[in-house]
């Protein structure tokens, strides 16, 4: 069954979405290539788990703490 939205909420879920939108664009101008990105998520299951690109050796990387992801930055500044 097809729950119907009253016009006002769906104006509110087009300015989220819109806002959204321009939120993800502004951090991909302020983003530096050469920095790693990383982003909280959930698996299927609804694990959290953090996954880290790293522009610099176009490689994903995906860890189960923050702690795991502060080691791997530790490591990699000191790599270059």
């Amino acid at each position: 069954m097809k729950v119907l939205l009253q016009p006002e909420a769906k104006i509110l879920n087009i300015i989220t979405s819109i806002d959204n939108l321009f939120k993800n664009i502004g951090r991909s101008l302020v983003t530096q290539k050469h920095e790693p990105q990383i982003e909280q998520k959930r698996d299927r299951h609804g694990n959290l788990y953090w996954q880290v690109k790293d522009f610099a050796t176009n490689k994903t990387y995906e860890f189960d703490s923050d702690r795991d992801v502060r080691v791997w930055i530790e490591n990699r500044y000191h790599s270059f």
